[in-house]
Formats: structure tokens, C-alpha cells, sequence
């Protein structure tokens, strides 16, 4: 009898651990919304407004677009050709690495001996 409840009470508690995980994992799961639609509709918009030069305007609808489709390559695209055109036009600082160039008076200079450096 005593075995009996003991594995009523281990296979209630292995039930319930299972219920409140199954709880906890749809708690934590991200609801992803895809609207063709509305990716396509801002996709336009922003390919418009590249072409009347507007590209602030054009980088804001290519993310919505985005947002609104992330999977979508043609979204991606449109973000993609209004920040290369921001950063031919120079609008972005930093886009393209640059390597200063050393003074030569700061380097160090060769001496006649050889050096080894040491540990």
C-alpha cells in the first residue's frame, strides 16, 4: 500500500514539474508577426523616396519594412541601397575604416647593434 502512494505522489509531481515547464517555455517564446503586405507597401515607399533623393525617409520605410517581414530579402535590400547611398554621400561617419598614418618621428628607430627582447 505504502508503494502505492509513493508512486502516486512521484509520477503527481513528475505531472506537475511538467505542466509548469510546458508553462514557463510559452511564456518565454517571441510572437513573430510576418505581414507581406505591409513589407511590400514600405518597400515601395522607401524605393520612392530613394529615388526623389529623400533617404532619411527611405532608411525609416526600409526598417519598417523590415520589421514588418524580417525574412524578406527585398526589405533587407532597399535598407541595404539606402545605406550605401548614405555612406557615398558621406551622411555616415565611420562607414568605411580608415588607417591613419604614422608620424614618422613617433616610430621607433633602428639602432646599429641587434636587440633581443627578453622574456
Amino acid at each position: 500500500m505504502n508503494t502505492k502512494k509513493i508512486i502516486s505522489v512521484v509520477l503527481a509531481l513528475v505531472f506537475g514539474l511538467g505542466a509548469l515547464s510546458l508553462t514557463l517555455s510559452a511564456q518565454n517564446r517571441q510572437e513573430y508577426r510576418m505581414n507581406k503586405a505591409q513589407c511590400a507597401h514600405f518597400v515601395k515607399l522607401s524605393r520612392a523616396m530613394v529615388e526623389k533623393d529623400n533617404l532619411s525617409l527611405a532608411k525609416v520605410y526600409a526598417m519598417k519594412a523590415i520589421q514588418a517581414n524580417p525574412w524578406e530579402k527585398a526589405a533587407w535590400a532597399a535598407y541595404n541601397d539606402v545605406i550605401q547611398r548614405l555612406a557615398d554621400n558621406g551622411d555616415i561617419k565611420d562607414f568605411d575604416t580608415f588607417i591613419e598614418e604614422t608620424q614618422s618621428a613617433a616610430a621607433p628607430k633602428a639602432s646599429g647593434g641587434s636587440q633581443f627582447e627578453g622574456c
